[in-house]
């Protein structure tokens, strides 16, 4: 298996994100062009930034893509592969299937000693203990999957 090649792999779509842009936008456009003849000249930068801003956003955190392969784990946000973490799989003590409270929301948050990376709020994740006391949070909507493929390049590796 050469560098790149991956064991496992989950491609997970942000959907309250995507929806948030979407209800943006067409706020945006009743703002910008409350009128049935269109967009005014004045109004056209202000909708275009508008329309920038949201796209951005869902370009570099509209998914997130969570990886296995055969000495790390790696995940990011988005469709640009940026911004993107990993974990050398000889730093993972054990794993752990959780599920996340909704009001913890979704996104990338946490400390130092306590990562967190979801789309899905209230949705199942998998926690990887790391050996130094730190742990990282990844949603999954099937973690036994993930803690599978983890395992099996641990095994191997």
């Amino acid at each position: 298996m050469n560098a790149t090649a991956h064991s496992y792999r989950l491609t997970q779509t942000y959907v309250l994100l995507w929806v948030a842009g979407l209800a943006i936008v067409v706020l945006g456009l009743f703002v910008f062009a409350p009128g049935v003849t269109g967009v005014s000249a004045q109004a056209l930068p202000g909708l275009l930034l508008l329309v920038a801003c949201v796209g951005g956003a869902l370009l570099c955190l509209g998914r997130m893509v969570v990886e296995v392969h055969a000495r790390e784990v790696r995940w990011h946000f988005g469709y640009v592969g940026w911004p993107a973490w990993s974990q050398p799989l000889a730093e993972v003590a054990g794993t752990q299937v959780v599920r996340t409270r909704f009001v913890r929301g979704a996104g990338i948050r946490g400390s130092l000693h306590h990562r967190f990376y979801t789309v899905s709020p209230g949705g199942l994740a998998l926690c990887l203990h790391l050996h130094d006391g730190r742990t990282v949070t990844l949603g999954t909507p099937d973690p036994q999957a993930l803690a599978a493929a983890i395992d099996a390049q641990r095994r191997m590796g």
